[in-house]
């Protein structure tokens, strides 16, 4: 009974002969079978796309100071100053006003935002 067994095991992996090899095709004779497809190709699309422009604008530091002063005025104890694109805010300010503040200042597009707020 073993040595029927163990025979259809090597007819299954295709090992009958000389050498015995592993079902896993670990053999140094590699048999390959070429089987050309011709694969019909698309035709050629020449149309261009263009690609929106998403770039990031920084405001300039001139626009920003005469900006910054409408966008603060709402927040009294708050001050804000403007260096090389960078917004630095500093002062007092409640929880609930907060959001309202950065929106604005956000809205005028600086390079960053240093927030050194107090928040009461």
């Amino acid at each position: 009974m073993k040595k029927i067994f163990i025979a259809g095991y090597f007819l299954a992996c295709g090992v009958i002969g000389t050498s015995l090899l592993s079902c896993k095709g670990n053999s140094s004779e590699k048999t390959t079978t070429d089987t050309a497809t011709v694969v019909p190709t698309a035709p050629t699309d020449n149309t261009t796309t263009k690609i929106p422009d998403t770039a990031v604008v920084i405001s300039a530091d001139d626009s920003l100071k005469s900006q910054i002063a409408d966008a603060t005025k709402d927040f009294p104890g708050v001050t804000a100053t403007v260096d090389q694109g960078v917004i630095t805010l500093s002062g007092n300010i409640t929880r609930k006003k907060l959001p309202d503040l950065m929106k604005s200042i956000h809205a005028l597009h600086p390079k960053k935002v240093n927030n050194k707020l107090t928040i009461q």
